[in-house]
């Protein structure tokens, strides 16, 4: 498995998982705000940080898995089309 592609689905990862660390990071934000426990900025990122980081070292560790399953799932699909248009064809 190359590094690039490795790379790519760490990204990846990290992206499909940004909306997550952001609502974590929002939360822990607020209540450092309403309770004056620190900067908003502060508890943001001491809580996005962490789960961003786990995403991307997720990706990078499984990206040969998921890109098997992604083309795996192109392909069934792209079957299941063929397949059931072909069926339509000379049951129809």
């Amino acid at each position: 498995m190359s590094s690039e592609q490795n790379d790519f689905w760490a990204n990846v990862s990290a992206v499909a998982v940004s909306p997550v660390a952001i609502a974590a990071g929002f939360a822990k934000g607020a209540y450092d705000a309403s309770t004056s426990n620190g900067p908003f900025a502060d508890g943001f990122s001491a809580t996005a940080a962490p789960i961003i980081r786990a995403a991307r070292g997720f990706g990078a560790e499984h990206g040969d898995t998921i890109t098997k399953g992604v083309v795996t799932g192109a392909a069934g699909v792209l079957g299941a089309r063929l397949m059931g248009g072909g069926i339509r064809r000379i049951f129809g």
